[in-house]
Formats: C-alpha cells, structure tokens, sequence
C-alpha cells in the first residue's frame, strides 16, 4: 500500500481516490500525488493500479473537473 506522510497524517492512494471520486474534481496536488505514487520505490499493488485506471478512465470520460 502506497502512502505518504505529511506532517500530520498519512494519506494513502486510496484515500486520494475516493475523495476524487466523491468530489467529482482533481486538483494538482492530486496529479503530484500520483507521479509520487508511479516513481515509488514500492510498486503499486494490483488493487492501486485499478484505483488509478479508474480515476483516468473517469478524467478521459470528461467525468472529473481538472481543478488548479
């Protein structure tokens, strides 16, 4: 499992995705979060990698709004 550790939590892939998800909108530091997640020393597992087809498949769809 991919997470990353800010000064006052964790946030894992799976939390990004489902706030993106929710929100229907991608900011960013969402796009930032997801270069870090490819370039990780730890692979993704097979359940992050659906996580990210689905918000790419839902970007390309015109589904999510791109937010600065």
């Amino acid at each position: 499992m991919i997470g990353y550790i800010s000064p006052l939590n964790t946030v894992t892939l799976r939390q990004v995705v489902k706030r993106i998800l929710q929100s229907g909108k991608i900011t960013h530091a969402d796009e930032k979060f997801f270069l870090r997640a490819m370039v990780a020393e730890e692979p993704l597992t097979t359940e992050e990698i659906e996580q990210v087809h689905t918000v790419l498949d839902r970007l390309q769809m015109g589904l999510l709004k791109v937010e600065p």
